[in-house]
């Protein structure tokens, strides 16, 4: 399949009713960082509102438009961080957002906003998914951790390092699309000639016995069901100096592959609606699907288009050895020069 990168805003889609099988996002964090044109912060970005409700209201409005596009047996995945309180300096977060080194738990700038106190910690990815329940109705079938065996160091001292973010999996209907199957892991502990079903278990029981008599859950043959605490080293993405555009977020190619994989169809179509990088999209069309890449920035734009057709990166998507370079003038197998 292929990867198409789109400029748009996540809040209104250039997409039909009912047309996308999968939605995989990372949404800006608040008051992390600004995201740029040309080196110039643009306005409408999300994540450079004043205030967390206003941050919060923003996402809403986007995952209603995304519910819009969303086919009723679609699945939705969306990965938020959360941040702590810090009223050290003066002023709201407006203006005050620099495009600094990626540090995912930097604290808010600025004044302490309405309902929290200096040092807390926000719960913004929570607050998301509870809304997104109570206010659009959508089923969360699931949180996901995100463990980080390699996330940054932080320099506090009265408290754990945080290394983990949230995944949220929402969908439309109690049924929808799913080839678990796809991503089933290795059982820690084989059972011996395989499992074997229990007969007289009830109706939707993955209660199994093994050839020697013993009983353990999910013994498919095929391997156990995921776990809810993936661990996914984050993942350096080098951006060729020619495109003169940094990103200090691309998250790591193994996250939209093993979603793909398991709660989208053969040949669907994938959305990544902050696309940044276009790693889902990327990923996606590695793996038969159509993988479309909406960014409100011409520069991340730019990047995606580079990153989905790049022969490097489309090799380690799909986890094979990246192709030699061609060099200028070297005759290709068809008999030509490059």
């Amino acid at each position: 399949m292929t990867a198409l990168v789109l400029r748009a805003d996540s809040r209104t889609l250039p997409l039909p009713d009912n047309s996308v099988d999968l939605i995989i996002t990372s949404p800006p964090y608040f008051g992390l960082r600004s995201y740029t044109d040309g080196g110039e912060h643009y306005a409408g970005q999300v994540g450079a509102e004043a205030t967390p409700t206003e941050f919060l209201d923003s996402l809403i409005n986007c995952t209603r438009e995304w519910m819009r596009v969303l086919k009723p047996s679609g699945s939705l995945w969306v990965n938020l961080g959360d941040k702590y309180v810090n009223g050290s300096a003066s002023g709201g977060n407006k203006g005050n957002i620099q495009a600094a080194k990626y540090d995912d738990h930097k604290s808010i700038p600025g004044r302490v906003p309405d309902g929290f106190r200096v040092k807390s910690l926000m719960g913004l990815p929570w607050r998301y998914a509870l809304r997104c329940v109570d206010e659009l109705g959508l089923i969360l079938r699931a949180e996901v951790i995100w463990s980080k065996p390699n996330g940054l160091p932080e320099s506090v001292i009265d408290r754990v390092r945080r290394s983990h973010e949230q995944w949220f999996h929402f969908t439309l209907q109690p049924r929808y699309f799913s080839a678990v199957d796809e991503v089933r892991e290795p059982h820690a502990t084989p059972g011996v000639g395989g499992p074997r079903r229990i007969e007289g278990a009830a109706f939707g029981s993955s209660k199994t016995a093994t050839a020697d008599g013993s009983r353990h859950l999910d013994g498919n043959p095929l391997g156990k069901l995921p776990g809810s605490v993936w661990t996914v080293p984050t993942q350096p993405l080098k951006v060729p100096d020619k495109l003169g555009v940094d990103h200090f977020a691309a998250f790591p190619m193994e996250w939209p592959r093993r979603i793909i994989l398991g709660w989208s169809p053969p040949c669907g179509v994938v959305l990544d609606p902050f696309g940044g990088t276009g790693t889902t999209a990327l990923v996606a069309s590695c793996l038969g699907r159509m993988g479309l890449s909406v960014d409100l920035s011409h520069d991340y734009g730019r990047l995606a288009q580079w990153r989905t057709s790049d022969p490097g990166q489309r090799a380690a998507a799909m986890q094979v050895e990246k192709p030699a370079e061609q060099i200028a003038g070297q005759a290709d197998l068809f008999g030509g020069a490059a």
